[in-house]
């Protein structure tokens, strides 16, 4: 931009990345005739030559490029049980919502039975009051929590069959500052002596995964690469290292033993910027159409060796509606070959079980449990774990009363994947990986003003066989 200023024109800082990312020629910014460049004069730049011009399928694959993965025909499972697309018959009615809370209880309190202590004599509600002076167990939903005067911690909790107040009492430390983490609507164990008009809880259970489980390790060595977030439309879309991703996909670049190992792509949500999400969102769109938001999309899987399989769930910023679960995305909207499942769905891949979901519940997991943040978003996917629950708490975000409570973690996933808050994050929790994959966006004016730092253009990569989990830095 160095002939600009010997001109005289000035051109803002936005202005200027986004002319650099999208390869903006300095005779096109000097038939602007304008002494100061925004960031608008460059969208509308963008626009014509879209318009003149519509983007070609570039596939700049290496002629060396032998992969494993093409030698291989896939593994792959959908459990189309655990995903609402094409089941949801909700009207949104108060019987819809006792069903799918009745629903959440009855398969949690399995859970709890099949892996909780059996140290106390489990009792109902409704016939707890009769074993005053005992000590049960009982498995409850919690409705309401508050604290007490004298530091105590006060939940009001239900049944199948009745409510019943509970106390976890500070004296009981290492209980009580778990107790802290609980939330509305958890479905837990608690362990205590009944009273006549209480429960003073000894301890607590929430459903969690098996401490028995190993980590898993595949027969075949193939791989798979995780990615969410890519936003097409948007103006902060970081289009260089996009393309970046796509070249190590067809052999070019650095490791290509590792490219060709891989066999799937998921796609955990927000492929497009979409329309509308947000007031004044136009405004920082390089595209305004969706569908041709999607064609962007459709475009970069022609690019994509024909031997990968790639699967996608949607997120908030996609054309479903926004309400969890979230169905799939019609086949109208995405035309490519790809498996569209519904956020959260499970499916099988080279024999692990993945739980694929958006992560739209992060934001209210995280203004609900006060050790949580955005920095480290695979705590929240462990306490999801921990709770076998992806959003617990009911108004957080918004949920779909359907008769069955899709968002229930019933099968201990090997491999649980999130997007949606666009910063990788990386845990092991009791024989499952967790993968938080990231983001293709730079940081948004919304995210400077949060303080919220994303880590655009990291891709993580699990190969099945040794069970290696890598990084790769497309922005370098």
């Amino acid at each position: 931009m160095e002939g600009l200023a010997s001109k005289g024109i000035r051109i803002a800082i936005e202005a200027e990345r986004l002319a650099l990312e999208n390869s903006i020629p300095e005779e096109d910014l000097l038939s602007l005739q304008k002494t100061l460049i925004s960031k608008e004069d460059i969208l509308h730049l963008i626009e014509k030559r879209r318009e003149e011009k519509p983007p070609e399928v570039r596939i700049g694959r290496s002629p060396d490029f032998k992969p494993l993965a093409a030698e291989h025909s896939p593994e792959l499972e959908f459990r189309d049980s655990t995903d609402v697309t094409g089941k949801s018959h909700t009207g949104g009615t108060v019987e819809d919502f006792v069903s799918c809370f009745r629903s959440r209880y009855e398969k949690i309190s399995r859970l709890l039975r099949s892996y909780g202590s059996a140290k106390y004599p489990e009792a109902d509600l409704s016939h707890v009051r009769s074993h005053e002076g005992e000590k049960v167990k009982i498995i409850v939903m919690v409705t309401e929590l508050s604290t007490t005067k004298n530091g105590n911690l006060l939940a009001r909790v239900e049944d199948l069959t009745g409510q019943w107040k509970v106390v976890f009492s500070a004296k009981y430390e290492k209980m009580f500052e778990r107790a802290k983490a609980l939330v509305r609507d958890d479905v837990i164990a608690i362990y205590g002596k009944a009273l006549d008009a209480f429960l003073i809880a000894e301890d607590f259970e929430w459903p969690d995964l098996p401490l028995s489980r190993e980590e898993k390790r595949g027969e075949r060595d193939l791989a798979a690469a995780y990615i969410s977030d890519i936003h097409f439309g948007s103006d902060t879309f970081i289009n260089s290292q996009f393309d970046a991703f796509v070249d190590w996909l067809n052999g070019n670049g650095s490791n290509p033993q590792l490219a060709g190992k891989m066999k799937y792509l998921f796609v955990a949500g927000d492929i497009v910027d979409g329309i509308g999400i947000y007031p004044n969102q136009e405004q920082e769109l390089t595209e305004k159409d969706v569908y041709k938001q999607y064609g962007f999309f459709d475009r970069f899987v022609e690019q994509l060796p024909d031997h990968i399989e790639v699967i996608v769930c949607p997120g908030n910023h996609d054309a479903v509606r926004r309400g969890e679960p979230m169905p799939a995305i019609s086949k109208e909207i995405i035309k490519s070959d790809v498996h569209l499942v519904g956020s959260p769905s499970y499916c099988s891949a080279e024999g692990f079980e993945h739980l694929v979901y958006h992560g739209t519940s992060v934001d209210s997991w995280i203004a609900t449990v006060p050790r949580l943040s955005y920095d480290k978003p695979e705590r929240v996917m462990e306490e999801a774990l921990k709770r076998r629950h992806l959003s617990p708490s009911f108004g957080g975000n918004a949920i779909v009363p359907e008769s069955l409570d899709y968002m229930v973690i019933e099968k201990e996933p090997d491999i649980l994947h999130f997007g949606h808050v666009h910063k990788n994050g990386y845990a092991k929790y009791r024989g499952t990986l967790i993968i938080n994959s990231g983001t293709f966006q730079a940081t948004t004016p919304f995210q400077k003003k949060q303080g919220h730092i994303p880590t655009p253009g990291k891709v993580p990569t699990f190969e099945f066989k040794t069970g290696q989990l890598r990084t790769l830095d497309f922005t370098r």
